[in-house]
């Protein structure tokens, strides 16, 4: 601490024994760490790319060790721990019988409290409940509500650190049935999360000194708006909105949003104003917050709050993770590394967006086979991904498809199908004679069609834009008032994008649900195909004006 906050502390102190004659006790100082949308990430190690890395638990817990040595702390985690590499989809979905090693990691930590994130909820009811179950510390979800008005998850816990009562209260974003089928959470209402914190702060605030906010959900509400509006849910990312509308929080953690926030260390005197914190994700950053209180023997009270984040990069791994790293580690490493079939020539998802390219048409290629439906709609999730002529592995369908949907079929008409294309081409706008990129729209919600054909032409407004769409079976014209059998990933299906409900087809009939993962679909049909090549259709084009 600098030696103008001491001057600035020791004038505080002051005032408040000579303003009143309180008998002073003594200061003390709590910090308060958080990681957030970990997503996997316990050892340093990429199992994308198949090498070491500079992040994950066993860094941070090098760090957190070190804060422990000197002071009281809290840890808490706000969601998405479970779910985002191969080494938890190994154990979500392969070993299941082996302690997960995500609740190994965050129970050697000592973790005070972890709220639940979507990811958690997408694994579905066996891997969250079994890991729950393992877990030392509780799951918190205030706004979980069943129909008898209890939460599936804790609301909150109440703990005590330096004679100091403090309340942490969970709340997860409840836009989770834009993107998961209501299967993965059977009976629970994910309620506003304004309303819930009201509730529970009323509940709270006059048990405890201090009262945190942990919520899966990040802080800028305009961020999904549009989309949770189009499907009636409450706002996504409403941390922001909770720090403002809700008071009586002394601090508000946030996560779903992967941002890192505040970019500089932010302090704050104000009691009644929430310092706000986001750890970024995959174990990149730790987020501290120090809180010095000061007590007597009637009462304490908060002096001063401080938030910011630490890289930990340079860390070296705790030597506690390494008897976990021996056990876990190899059996993922075996896995990445299966050969399933063969690339003839280089393929680059580079320009996936801007024209077809081999590796969409894989994916839409592998659903249209899977589910016999007549059209197929997928996005890019990753336009890094380059596969060498040679063997294709397991790894390499993890760095092409890093997310564990499931495929559905919709019943979809020609007018729906035009009018979903016309909502994703949004990705893009005509100015100043160039293609220019939406930055309010993530490149995952620009989907690309197989089974048709279609033009997009930038040069005209939005809404019609989609042109020539023929049926590639037959090149007859896409008839819009027949049905159709539309293939997609679960969270396209759920609503995820806002792309069924521009469409108007938020309703429609779903024919299909699979009970394979896409990742796994896309293995088999490489594995059936044998190989890969670099050939296009060529079957959608953009317009681009001479």
């Amino acid at each position: 601490m600098s030696k103008k906050f001491f001057i600035a502390l020791s004038l505080i102190v002051c005032g408040l024994l000579f303003a009143s004659e309180i008998e002073f006790t003594k200061l003390d100082t709590l910090y308060i760490l958080q990681t957030t949308d970990i997503h996997g990430n316990i050892f340093a190690y990429d199992y994308f790319l198949d090498e070491p890395a500079q992040r994950g638990l066993a860094k941070i817990h090098t760090r957190i060790k070190e804060y422990r040595r000197k002071y009281e702390t809290v840890l808490v985690d706000c969601g998405d721990m479970i779910q985002g590499t191969p080494l938890t989809y190994y154990y979500n979905r392969i070993d299941t019988v082996s302690a997960h090693p995500m609740i190994e990691a965050m129970n050697i930590m000592e973790y005070d409290a972890f709220t639940v994130g979507n990811h958690e909820i997408e694994q579905g009811t066996d891997v969250y409940n079994r890991c729950r179950n393992q877990s030392d510390f509780p799951w918190l979800s205030a706004n979980s509500t069943l129909e008898n008005d209890s939460t599936y998850f804790q609301p909150y816990i109440i703990i005590e650190r330096n004679n100091l009562k403090i309340g942490i209260l969970g709340l997860t974003t409840p836009a989770i049935p834009m993107w998961l089928d209501d299967s993965l959470y059977p009976g629970i209402k994910w309620q506003d999360m304004i309303e819930t914190a009201s509730k529970y702060v009323k509940i709270l605030r006059p048990q405890v000194d201090i009262l945190i906010g942990t919520f899966h959900s990040g802080f800028d509400e305009t961020d999904g708006a549009e989309k949770t509006k189009l499907m009636g849910l409450p706002t996504d990312n409403a941390s922001g909105l909770v720090a403002i509308q809700v008071p009586g929080f002394d601090l508000i953690f946030g996560g779903h949003s992967h941002n890192e926030l505040p970019m500089k260390k932010s302090i704050s005197v104000d009691e009644n104003s929430p310092l706000q914190l986001i750890s970024g994700s995959w174990g990149r950053k730790l987020g501290v917050a120090e809180i010095i209180t000061a007590s007597n023997a009637d009462s304490s009270w908060i002096i001063q709050k401080s938030v910011w984040l630490e890289d930990i990069k340079e860390i070296q791994p705790s030597d506690e993770f390494a008897d976990l790293q021996s056990i876990y580690h190899q059996p993922v490493l075996d896995y990445i590394r299966k050969e399933i079939g063969t690339s003839k020539d280089t393929l680059s998802s580079a320009k996936s967006r801007l024209q077809d390219s081999a590796l969409m048409q894989l994916i839409n290629q592998a659903q249209l086979d899977f589910t016999d439906a007549d059209i197929s709609f997928a996005a890019c999730f990753n336009t890094n991904v380059n596969i060498e002529p040679g063997p294709i592995k397991v790894k390499d369908i993890y760095k092409l498809y890093p997310y564990e949907n499931y495929l559905y079929v919709v019943s979809m008409t020609g007018q729906q199908i035009k009018d979903f294309l016309e909502y994703s081409s949004r990705y893009y706008y005509w100015e100043n004679g160039k293609l220019q990129t939406n930055q309010n729209i993530k490149g995952y919600n620009f989907d690309m069609a197989e089974g048709i054909s279609y033009s997009i032409d930038y040069t005209k407004k939005s809404g019609d834009r989609i042109g020539n769409i023929l049926l590639s079976d037959s090149a007859s014209r896409l008839d819009l008032n027949k049905k159709y059998k539309v293939a997609m990933n679960s969270y396209r299906a759920s609503g995820g994008g806002g792309h069924l409900p521009a469409a108007g087809a938020q309703e429609n009939e779903v024919l299909f649900k699979s009970n394979l993962e896409m990742r796994n679909i896309l293995a088999e049909y490489i594995m059936k195909i044998g190989f890969i090549e670099n050939i296009v259709d060529s079957n959608w084009k953009i317009i681009i004006p001479q």
